[in-house]
């Protein structure tokens, strides 16, 4: 590989890999990070037509600064982006605080300060750092869903004066909340809002010379393209908002919700990453991904049409009744964070793909592997 150089970190995620199939398609130098040299072979057991193509490096611990230190001093080519999806989403967790949230903010601090601290003269080149981060940032889902909360319905711009309220979202839910309720969606919300949180903090206290963006998905759905063993190897949302309904998690639609109603497909997040880098109008922006509705019925509408040997096992719900009796999501401006993507996209434009189209990639692979 001859094109510029790419650290990305947690190569082994659900996002990651789709990141990953991207970057060496067009042609990327790659370093991708796993916390094992078990996870980069299973991998290229995955994927063996990669094999040559990344060169792997093992970070166990990502929320430390000493082996991102070391892995920018010891690399033989400079990088010239980085991008940071290296996060624990899991929602079976026995402490919130030290499960979610301090991995995440610490994540984000550590390779900052490596980035910015500690660069050898061969890695000044860095340009630009893309943090994959969450859409609906330290929000009361159940508030959102039911009462219609209104969160910032725009791009936003890093802005090196700005005062903190100006990083906040009317609708706040903090670290203690989530950890009172013992509720790990609030606990991932509070991570990824701290998360980012730090990293603008970061910028405007440091003033590095590399650029930030900010990728803000809502629920993501659609085909897994990462190492898979079987079905705890389901990434959590394709499970909770696709597979629960396969699995005999929901024999019946009577009173299932979802944390938040609207998805973006994995592979447009991938997409939107890659192409963030090169993607000038992006620099310094917190992007926002969202394709549509998402509920309980309309999942399992496209479940039940496209696979009609899953409908004795899928409830079939009341097919014209799209959202859950009380729930009115939130509708959202995204016409500031569509321009910037099209500004990046090969085509000049930005489409995104449709529920029908992410969750029959979802299932698919999901019976291809034999973990429903």
């Amino acid at each position: 590989m001859s094109g510029p150089h790419v650290l990305l970190t947690g190569a082994n995620g659900f996002v990651a890999s789709h990141i990953l199939s991207i970057l060496v398609d067009r042609k990327f130098s790659i370093t991708a990070t796993v916390r094992s040299q078990e996870k980069a072979d299973d991998i290229i057991r995955t994927h063996p037509e990669w094999k040559g193509k990344i060169v792997f490096a093992i970070v166990a611990d990502f929320t430390s600064t000493q082996p991102f230190d070391h892995l920018f001093q010891n690399s033989k080519i400079p990088f010239h982006y980085v991008i940071h999806t290296a996060s624990p989403l899991k929602f079976r967790v026995h402490d919130i605080r030290k499960e979610m949230i301090e991995p995440a903010e610490l994540g984000n601090h550590e390779i900052n300060t490596a980035l910015c601290w500690r660069p050898p003269p061969s890695f000044c080149s860095t340009r630009k750092c893309c943090l994959g981060a969450q859409f609906l940032r330290g929000h009361d889902p159940g508030r959102e869903a039911i009462h219609g909360g209104r969160l910032e319905p725009c791009t936003f711009k890093f802005n090196p004066h700005a005062k903190p309220k100006d990083l906040a979202d009317p609708i706040q839910v903090t670290a203690e909340q989530a950890i009172e309720r013992n509720d790990p969606v609030l606990g991932y919300n509070v991570s990824k809002t701290r998360a980012e949180t730090a990293a603008w903090d970061f910028m405007k206290s440091n003033r590095p010379s590399f650029d930030l963006v900010v990728i803000n998905p809502d629920i993501i759905t659609g085909p897994m393209i990462h190492p898979i063993s079987g079905p705890s190897s389901i990434n959590e949302t394709n499970q909770f908002a696709i597979g629960s309904f396969i699995d005999g998690t929901h024999k019946s639609l009577d009173g299932v919700t979802f944390p938040f109603y609207h998805f973006v497909d994995v592979r447009d997040v991938a997409r939107s990453h890659v192409d963030a880098l090169t993607n000038k109008a992006a620099s310094n922006q917190r992007i926002l991904l969202i394709a549509g509705l998402i509920s309980p019925q309309l999942v399992v509408n496209a479940i039940r049409k496209h696979f009609p040997d899953l409908r004795m096992r899928v409830p079939e719900g009341i097919p014209s009744q799209i959202l859950p009796p009380g729930v009115h999501p939130t509708g959202w401006d995204m016409r500031l964070s569509v321009d910037i993507l099209a500004k990046g996209a090969e085509e000049g434009k930005w489409e995104y793909r449709d529920l029908e189209d992410s969750v029959v990639g979802a299932v698919q692979t999901m019976l291809e592997h034999g973990v429903i």
